[in-house]
C-alpha cells in the first residue's frame, strides 16, 4: 500500500508555472491540457501505445484530442524525410506562440506595473506577488493607486507586497467612505426649499 502511495507522490512530469498561469486564455479541455503536458515531457510523437499507457486514454480519445489540438492550431505535424525514411514529429511552437501572443495582448500597462515593481524590489517577482498585483488590477484598483502605494511603501522603508496590499486596502476603504459622504450630501440637500429669489 505504501509503495503505491509513494508511486503517486513521485514528481516525474514538469510544466513551467508561466504556462499554467496563461493556459486559461487558450480554453483547453482537461484532456487537451494533459496531451500538451505529455508532448512537453515526452518525445513529440503520436505513439498511441505510450500515450495510452501514460495518460490512460483510449485510442479514440487520443485521436479526438489530437485532432482538436490540430484544429485549434495549437500543435502542428512536421514531416521530415531522411535517407528515404519519413518521420512525423509534433511541434508545440504554435502553442507557445499563442501563449506569447495572449500574454502580450493583455494590458500593456500591466506589464509596466510589473516592471516597476521588479525595478523597485531589485529582483523578479514571485508568482504570489504577481498574482497579488493581478488581483488588484482585476478588482478595479487604478494603476495610479498601485504605483502610489508602491512609492509610499518605499518611502516608509517597507517595499513588500503585504505592506502595499494594506496601503491599497486602506486607501480604497477611505475612498469608498468619501464617496458615500459625497452621495449623502447630494441627497441631503433641500432642493425644494432652496430659492434663489
Amino acid at each position: 500500500m505504501s509503495d503505491l502511495k509513494n508511486m503517486f507522490k513521485q514528481k516525474n512530469y514538469q510544466i513551467n508555472p508561466l504556462i499554467l498561469k496563461n493556459l486559461k486564455s487558450l480554453s483547453l479541455s482537461l484532456e487537451e491540457f494533459l496531451l500538451i503536458v505529455y508532448f512537453i515531457n515526452e518525445e513529440p510523437f503520436l505513439d498511441l501505445v505510450k500515450i495510452k499507457d501514460v495518460l490512460g486514454f483510449s485510442d479514440e480519445e487520443i485521436l479526438n484530442v489530437y485532432s482538436d489540438l490540430l484544429s485549434k492550431g495549437l500543435i502542428e505535424v512536421i514531416v521530415e524525410k531522411k535517407d528515404s525514411r519519413v518521420s512525423e514529429t509534433i511541434s508545440l511552437e504554435l502553442f507557445y506562440d499563442k501563449l506569447v501572443l495572449n500574454r502580450s495582448n493583455s494590458d500593456d500597462s500591466n506589464t509596466d506595473i510589473f516592471s516597476k515593481f521588479e525595478k523597485e524590489f531589485a529582483r523578479t517577482l514571485s508568482p504570489i506577488e504577481y498574482e497579488r498585483i493581478n488581483s488588484w488590477i482585476s478588482s478595479g484598483v487604478s494603476e495610479d493607486m498601485i504605483v502610489s502605494a508602491l512609492n509610499e511603501a518605499i518611502i516608509n522603508g517597507s517595499p513588500n507586497i503585504r505592506y502595499i496590499d494594506r496601503i491599497i486596502y486602506e486607501w480604497s476603504k477611505n475612498k469608498s467612505n468619501a464617496d458615500k459622504e459625497d452621495y449623502k450630501e447630494l441627497f441631503d440637500y433641500d432642493w425644494l426649499g432652496d430659492s434663489n429669489e
